[in-house]
């Protein structure tokens, strides 16, 4: 299993495609995946869960759900991926949740023009909201025998706007401090710390585009010490601060 740190830490991602008889191993990532079968037939595993998608079919895949797909009969597919804050209602409500079961219909055309993030946005929450409309959810903890670095990742996403420290992470899993701050660096290709940081700046632009509140409030939010750690951050990975990109993305709309 490889995680995907590309569908994982950008702001807004947005893929909707058309495929044909797609492979593709275990794998985890932070966004929202959805897959339909047009024609042909597709297995998909998610969790410990296998499903043999026929035409008509769709899964939805939640953030940090392992999955793969092996294609069975040669056929089309419809796949998206995006971004939890592009839906963020629709992921607030079921944050700690995941489904029971994953296989539902969606309506959605096979083609749609998507030109600005209002239509990203209208497509993404419609597949929720169709997904939704019958499903029953479980809990699901940080820790309920799942593999080690997803159980870590979790952790990270519930808790990453509180302290959120790496001894409180490994004690949570139930492992010593110094093996899984290399086991998390050696799968994830950044440090903890980094990977903790990533996450709440993405929350810091998400809350700076959509809320009126001040950039002290929202540092505040998103799990830093003070406004003066949260402008060192966001400069570090925006090379702005949030003062100036709260006013760009404001004059942009």
């Amino acid at each position: 299993m490889f995680f995907e740190s590309e569908h994982s830490l950008i702001e807004n991602e947005f893929k909707l495609m058309m495929g044909k008889n797609i492979r593709f191993p275990i794998h985890i990532h932070r966004s929202f995946e959805y897959f339909k079968q047009i024609n042909g037939s597709t297995e998909i595993v998610i969790d410990d869960k296998t499903y043999l998608l026929k035409s008509g079919e769709s899964v939805l895949i939640f953030p940090l759900q392992p999955h793969s797909y092996t294609c069975i009969e040669d056929g089309e597919l419809q796949m998206s991926i995006f971004s939890p804050e592009l839906v963020s209602a629709f992921y607030k409500k079921n944050k700690n949740r995941i489904p029971v079961n994953s296989k539902f219909r969606c309506s959605l055309p096979e083609t749609a023009a998507i030109d600005n993030i209002y239509h990203m946005k209208s497509v993404a929450y419609f597949i929720c909201g169709e997904f939704d409309r019958d499903c029953e959810y479980v809990e699901r903890s940080s820790n309920l025998g799942d593999d080690l670095f997803i159980s870590l990742l979790v952790y990270a996403d519930i808790h990453f706007r509180t302290q959120c420290l790496l001894r409180d992470a490994a004690a949570s899993v139930g492992y010593d401090y110094a093996y899984i701050s290399k086991f998390f660096k050696k799968k994830c290709g950044m440090s903890y710390r980094q990977y903790i940081n990533c996450l709440r700046i993405l929350e810091g632009k998400h809350l700076l585009k959509n809320t009126s509140k001040s950039v002290s409030e929202i540092g505040e939010m998103c799990g830093f010490a003070s406004t003066r750690a949260f402008d060192r951050e966001f400069h570090a990975q925006t090379g702005m601060t949030p003062s100036n990109y709260k006013k760009e993305v404001h004059e942009k709309s």
